[in-house]
């Protein structure tokens, strides 16, 4: 064969002894190159890529002596959903004899466990902890007057522990699952929205409340001359929690005319006031003639007193129930703070109480309970609670532009007494020390905002604030688009659960079916029998010394690529050994689909 044919001849491999390379443009060149994109072909045309290794049943795996001990795997695939574990994406075609080592993971998600089978040793991306073989060590075999050079096998050991046990959160790293901490901080809102309470340390609660039940505390109960008390219950008509604010023996003597704001305030909708969904008149529940109003519930919603006020008495958090209970306090007591909030909270609390003030102005209502106890804070938002109460239980004659007004004045006593740190610092003979102890520590925009919703003179409107809060407002939005997008973040990272598990639903619903034991054509054979064997591929992985593999990894994207349908092939062996199936997820989706509609088939029930 001639040069000029376009064929240039191959001396073979290079002299290592003097540190030489493969020639870039040699066959045994591209022959590795193309060994690491391509599997072995098993017939013409027709490659084969086993990407993950094969089941093996633990039988049949060799018992070294002494075993070295096992990765703590266990207690690492267990929480999983907080704490992810990287993984290496070996190249396509290749198959891994080993964990990848902590050094090589890239920003990718791999299924792939260790490969432990006896026979042929697979080919094998080194570890950067061994030094590179030397090309005398490759074991070359001639065919067709072509030469190849295959890597000599070098025996591992066990993996290293650390391996398994990287920094959460460290470069290099794709985090799959919820953070840790929105994921504590959405358990602990669940734990106390789902809180059954125990009868026997109630007793003076009753068991239901018109459709309403399981009532539980959320404050203290039978103080002497308590007028009104708050309960979470629950629904039986939408199966949701509701807090209900009860009015001791308030009767109610002219329901039309006490309630005809109700209905206004049902409608109000809004992102900073507690929607009012419902009033209950004369509730003979309680022995007596209670009202009883039912809002939305917000699980570990913190007032503004009990947030920012460090003296709070009869405050506990009571473990058995999983509630908080706090005592009501009133306006009256003086209680110092760590000296007031910060400048930039404030702003944050009067953009978004502002707020809640224009859409309840705009819609021909007043607030009438603006104080401490009545002002939530959720997560980061702010929201004003129990509003309508006050038009119910005391309906007022006065023109709506006096009581909006004193929203207005309400809304200012709030922002001297988060600025001072006492809960009454805008009372007449502590006020003349609150206002010089702002005019000190505070912005000239702070006390102008004071000023004018303290200022009863001139009719005003919770608009005109809005050129004194300036840019603030703009450093507010973009905070909450920032939360806005860092929860789509987390959202979108657990987008798929629900796909993944109906997968897993129809696939163990279809297999090992007790009453089709004696039916041939539902025996393990044909569909379901590869099914199994999938089964096992995907979960019952196992490492050299017998041990289970979890790989968290491996089983999503096995789960991804069968519901997909991908076209890469697979190598499943059967428990005994004795079968060995090389198939591709497109073929096993056909057969789940198969047998799940012959399932549905034979148990159709008829409505």
């Amino acid at each position: 064969m001639q040069p000029s044919e376009g064929y240039q001849y191959d001396g073979g491999p290079p002299n290592t002894a003097h540190g030489h390379q493969i020639p870039a443009g040699s066959r045994l060149n591209q022959y590795l190159a193309n060994n690491n994109r391509q599997g072995p072909s098993f017939g013409p045309g027709t490659p084969i890529n086993v990407n993950a290794p094969v089941f093996v049943p633990k039988h049949q795996q060799p018992q070294p002596t002494p075993p070295p001990p096992p990765p703590p795997m266990a207690n690492q695939f267990a929480q999983l959903s907080i704490h992810d574990v990287p993984v290496q994406m070996i190249p396509f075609g290749q198959i891994s004899s080993g964990p990848p080592s902590f050094q090589q993971q890239l920003p990718h998600m791999s299924h792939r466990p260790p490969q432990h089978q006896q026979g042929a040793p697979p080919l094998s991306i080194p570890s950067i902890h061994h030094q590179q073989q030397p090309y005398d060590r490759y074991q070359h075999e001639s065919r067709g007057g072509t030469t190849y050079f295959y890597h000599e096998p070098q025996a591992e050991g066990p993996p290293e522990e650390e391996q398994y046990n990287p920094q959460e959160g460290q470069d290099g790293y794709i985090v799959v699952f919820i953070s840790s901490e929105l994921k504590a901080e959405l358990l602990n809102r669940q734990l106390a929205y789902d809180t059954k309470p125990d009868p026997s340390a109630y007793p003076d609660i009753p068991q239901t409340v018109e459709h309403y039940s399981s009532l539980v505390p959320l404050e203290s109960i039978n103080l002497q001359n308590q007028s009104h008390s708050t309960y979470k219950g629950f629904s039986c008509r939408d199966g949701n929690y509701y807090c209900l604010r009860r009015i001791h023996g308030n009767r109610i003597q002219h329901p039309g005319k006490q309630t005809h704001l109700v209905e206004q305030w049902k409608k109000l909708s809004h992102g900073n006031i507690v929607p009012l969904r419902e009033v209950l008149i004369n509730c003979r529940a309680f022995d007596d003639s209670s009202l009883v109003f039912a809002y939305d519930y917000y699980p570990l919603a913190e007032t503004l007193m009990v947030k920012h006020f460090e003296v709070k008495p009869a405050t506990f958090y009571d473990p058995n129930n999983a509630f908080r209970i706090t005592s009501p306090m009133a306006n009256s007591v003086v209680l110092h703070g760590a000296g007031g909030a910060n400048e930039t909270l404030i702003w944050s609390y009067i953009i978004q109480i502002a707020a809640a003030l224009r859409s309840i102005h705009s819609s021909g209502l007043a607030c009438r309970t603006l104080d401490l106890n009545k002002v939530i804070t959720y997560g980061n938002k702010i929201m004003l609670s129990f509003c309508g109460v006050q038009d119910v239980i005391d309906p007022d004659s006065t023109p709506i532009q006096q009581q909006q007004n004193e929203d207005l004045n309400m809304f200012g006593n709030l922002i001297v007494a988060l600025a001072t740190g006492r809960a009454n610092g805008y009372r007449k003979d502590l006020y003349p020390g609150s206002k010089k102890f702002i005019e000190d520590n505070f912005s000239m925009d702070l006390r102008n905002v004071i000023g004018f919703l303290h200022n009863n003179g001139t009719r005003k409107t919770i608009n005109e604030i809005m050129p004194m809060i300036g840019g603030r407002f703009f450093t507010v939005m973009e905070s909450m688009q920032s939360k806005s997008d860092l929860m789509e973040a987390e959202l979108s990272k657990e987008l798929e659960n629900g796909r993944l598990f109906r997968l897993i639903a129809k696939m163990n619903t279809v297999l090992e079916r007790v009453e089709y034991g004696a039916d041939e054509k539902w025996s393990e054979t044909g569909d379901r029998f590869m099914l199994k064997l999938f089964r096992d591929y995907v979960f019952h992985q196992v490492t050299d010394q017998g041990k289970a593999w979890l790989d968290m990894a491996h089983i999503v994207q096995c789960l991804n690529k069968l519901d997909c349908g991908s076209t890469e092939k697979i190598e499943m062996v059967s428990r005994c050994g004795d079968t060995q199936i090389i198939i591709d997820y497109a073929t096993l989706k056909r057969c789940l689909e198969k047998s799940f509609r012959e399932l549905v088939g034979n148990n159709m029930i008829h409505r």
